[in-house]
């Protein structure tokens, strides 16, 4: 009987030891080279400009996000063809369940999504948020689309908060796309 006791203690401690530490797996989908190449792939060039975050900057975002913005300053991307803006991305990381998710999503000139890419996922469980099915329904969505879990964005069972970082980033990624590049 103690030996059985003992046995269901180490197995749950080591159990919980498990689940405290997260036994989180990295996986790298896209280095930044390689997003940057990927979304703006038909781009003649890919400029890049730091935008720090003002305190007019961070009036507006928390307006609109109802949170203060996690950073200070904010990098974007833009894509140029002859001269003309193709796009717009920025690579912004999430907090999932416990661990950041990094992502780079692609803007249009006009303020819709064109694509969001997973860069590097870090969680144990959720992973399937990488997946196509799910980052294509950010596809031609702007800050008048309901950009929200069971809104435009269905999410992914098990994945529930992964599904939620990436709507958070996204709508960020718009919100501050619109505060340095669109029409206020």
């Amino acid at each position: 009987m103690t030996r059985k006791l003992l046995s269901a203690f180490l197995a749950l401690a080591a159990l919980l030891g498990a689940e405290g530490s997260g036994l989180a797996q990295t996986t790298v989908y896209l280095k930044p080279a390689e997003a940057l190449k990927l979304i703006f792939k038909n781009s003649q060039e890919v400029l890049k400009e730091e935008h720090p975050v003002t305190d007019e900057v961070r009036r507006k975002a928390e307006v609109e996000l109802k949170y203060e913005l996690p950073k200070d300053r904010y990098v974007f991307y833009v894509g140029k063809t002859e001269g003309r803006v193709d796009g717009y991305a920025v690579i912004d990381e999430q907090v999932g369940k416990v661990q950041p998710i990094t992502f780079v999503a692609k803007i249009s000139p006009e303020g819709r999504v064109d694509a969001v890419e997973v860069m590097v996922y870090r969680e144990s469980h959720g992973g399937e948020v990488a997946s196509r099915r799910f980052l294509n329904q950010f596809k031609q969505k702007d800050l008048n689309s309901e950009l929200r879990l069971h809104g435009d964005i269905v999410n992914i069972s098990g994945a529930t908060l992964s599904s939620h970082a990436l709507v958070v980033g996204v709508k960020r990624a718009l919100v501050l796309w619109r505060i340095f590049y669109g029409k206020s």
